[in-house]
């Protein structure tokens, strides 16, 4: 074959096979705390739009406080959908969680309002729900989402915790279906693991933090170990990748529309932390997930490789 023949041949193939690795993954983006309608809240999305055209995310997760202060359905269009609208119309679906600050406004109805609205794509109309996304790879389907309803987990696990029983008979049968995945991912607003600035040192610096829920890891973490790889939560309002816990990865991103400074960046638990507005942009393939936090001035803070541990 002559040359010239040969070098098309071999251009030709190697178009193929990178088309048919870009078919076989999957782009999603995440961001938490974001509904303040203010300039930080739209740098980011102007950010995001521009990350889109170039890996035109399949959907973006919302890890809850999506409507500041109080979650008043009055908030809606200002706080979320006019400031998403150019995300929307090309395409990105949104999937949210609530957090404590989406139900505290009456006219919330503890969160139903913002449920019932299908912008905000909980699906079935439920606080808590699962899908899958990507493609079939070798019989699986590339990922599977479960979206948790943390504020009302933590406020049984004060008051009743019998009340979470229903929650838990559904979260072990979504668990029990994760070999369907190559991946699967939690998704909630309060973290499990926060390392943050408290005490005397919080008086001393005027940072502080909210800090884990270890009574919501007391229970939720026997549960997904072994079942779940990635847990996505927000709350702070700053950015934690936390090393692997029990095999889990876990990332705090809570800077969609505000900071708040508090952060622990020093410490063996702690892989990487900024206090910055930003949202996680992430590309998935059956064995590998690459990640990247990106800020409000488009600068990628953070970003790193989790390979599947089979």
């Amino acid at each position: 074959m002559p040359r010239p023949l040969r070098w098309f041949r071999g251009l030709l193939l190697g178009l193929l096979l990178l088309e048919t690795a870009a078919a076989q993954t999957l782009h999603f983006a995440a961001l938490g705390d974001s509904g303040t309608g203010d300039v930080g809240q739209r740098a980011i999305a102007r950010q995001m739009e521009i990350q889109n055209e170039k890996q035109h995310w399949s959907f973006a997760l919302m890890l809850g406080d999506n409507i500041y202060d109080r979650g008043s359905p009055q908030d809606f269009d200002r706080k979320f959908k006019s400031i998403y609208r150019n995300l929307r119309q090309a395409g990105v679906v949104f999937h949210a969680t609530l957090g404590n600050h989406d139900m505290l406004d009456r006219n919330s109805r503890n969160g139903l309002a913002q449920v019932e609205d299908d912008d905000f794509g909980y699906v079935g109309h439920s606080d808590e729900y699962v899908f899958e996304a990507g493609p079939l790879v070798a019989g699986k389907v590339l990922a599977r989402f479960i979206c948790l309803d943390s504020p009302v987990w933590l406020g049984a696990l004060q008051k009743d915790p019998k009340q979470l029983d229903p929650r838990m008979a559904r979260l072990r049968a979504w668990l029990a279906e994760s070999g369907r995945a190559h991946w699967n991912f939690l998704y909630m607003h309060h973290p499990m693991y926060s390392y943050t600035v408290s005490g005397g040192m919080a008086l001393m610096t005027m940072r502080h933090g909210h800090g884990p829920e270890d009574a919501l890891r007391a229970i939720l973490e026997p549960e997904i170990k072994g079942k779940i790889d990635v847990v996505l939560g927000g709350h702070e309002h700053f950015y934690q990748k936390i090393r692997p816990q029990e095999g889990i990865h876990y990332f705090i991103s809570g800077g969609g529309g505000k900071v708040r400074r508090g952060a622990v960046f020093r410490h063996p638990q702690v892989e990487f932390a900024a206090e910055t507005l930003h949202f996680l942009d992430f590309e998935l393939s059956s064995s590998e997930l690459h990640y990247a936090a990106v800020s409000n001035r488009g600068a990628v803070i953070h970003s790193g490789v989790i390979t599947r541990a089979d």
